[in-house]
């Protein structure tokens, strides 16, 4: 095959790609402010990339930032409240850069004693939020710099017991399959407890979740 085919890394643009990232580096060390754009939590490696923070690696690369709401579950009558929402980043040429996915629900450990209806607004700030983060760190390549999501944990819990828990995707469809089968929160709460042992859906696991799932698509 002809060499044409194929396009070769040179030296130069492994040089440029080391020095575009240091740029990175740089202005984060300079500009970024500790509890204003990004968090930390002494349990983990790496802070936490706020929205300031996202915000300004936007600017830095020059990025428009777009938002589309992927899925929602607005249930005014139960108070539940679930939107997943996609961001997309592009350039000044309009080419699209890099995409993430964010999602949060109003069952979340941190809006279980507020008014769900209150909160509504917030979870889908949060949605946009976490998605925003998820495009930026891999449009800015500091994925191995920042983490998402932790500063909005209530405590630090560990980490590998973090990422059995289930998930909010998880919670919001036995959510809406008890509403199908016209359980009230109450009774949900109830059977769960049965099924599980566990009193509060934020102790479940994910196969904890998958076992209520199951039975309630038989029930």
């Amino acid at each position: 095959m002809e060499k044409e085919m194929y396009n070769f890394i040179t030296e130069e643009d492994i040089k440029n790609e080391i020095n575009s990232y240091q740029l990175i580096v740089n202005y984060i060390k300079e500009n970024f402010k500790d509890g204003e754009d990004y968090g930390k939590i002494a349990e983990y490696p790496k802070p936490s990339l706020l929205k300031s923070g996202a915000e300004k690696l936007c600017s830095l690369l020059n990025l428009s930032v777009q938002i589309d709401i992927l899925d929602k579950v607005e249930d005014f009558k139960e108070g539940i409240f679930h939107y997943v929402c996609k961001c997309t980043l592009k350039n000044s040429l309009g080419s699209v850069v890099s995409e993430g996915l964010g999602s949060c629900n109003s069952r979340e450990s941190k809006f279980l004693n507020q008014n769900p209806f209150v909160v509504a607004n917030t979870v889908l700030k949060l949605s946009k939020k976490r998605a925003l983060v998820d495009a930026i760190l891999t449009a800015s390549r500091t994925s191995g710099m920042f983490t998402q999501d932790i500063e909005e944990m209530d405590e630090p819990i560990n980490m590998n017991l973090k990422l059995n828990l289930a998930t909010t995707s998880q919670k919001a469809f036995i959510a809406k399959l008890a509403k199908d089968k016209g359980m009230t929160e109450a009774q949900l709460s109830d059977f769960t407890k049965k099924l599980t042992g566990k009193e509060k859906s934020k102790d479940w696991t994910k196969d904890d979740a998958a076992k209520i799932i199951k039975t309630l698509k038989n029930k």
